[in-house]
């Protein structure tokens, strides 16, 4: 199955995205980042702040796109992640090879539905005008 985004905001400084699915999906792309405003060589961002809502037992995983796929971070059940600070700006490690500043969504079987809201503050890689 394919998920369904919409980018709710894409300005100077930040991206907030909304997502939703039914489960089962391997590597959906969630975020291009060469397609957001501003963006020029080697876009990069980093996670301020997800609300989350995941029926079912199972779990959801967020990879920033790379040479070899660096997770994010995995979500299950319903929450917010990003209120405290350390939980603020995960961005993707200056080692991991080829990185394009793309995200993707990976869900288990065992997810029955889930929404999404993403915010993504824009790091480097953007144009400042």
């Amino acid at each position: 199955m394919s998920i369904t985004t919409t980018n709710i905001v894409d300005d100077t400084n930040k991206v907030i995205t909304s997502v939703s699915g039914i489960g089962g999906e391997s590597e959906q792309l969630l975020l291009d980042a060469s397609k957001l405003s501003k963006a020029d060589s080697a876009p990069r961002l980093s996670i301020e702040n997800i609300h989350y809502q995941i029926q079912g037992t199972g779990k959801i995983n967020l990879y920033w796109d790379a040479e070899v796929d660096e997770e994010i971070l995995e979500l299950n059940g319903y929450g917010n992640y990003g209120l405290i600070s350390a939980e603020k700006n995960k961005e993707i490690s200056s080692t991991t090879s080829s990185p394009n500043g793309d995200v993707l969504l990976t869900s288990d079987s065992n997810v029955k539905k889930y929404n999404l809201v993403l915010e993504f503050k824009k790091e480097t890689g953007f144009t400042a005008s």
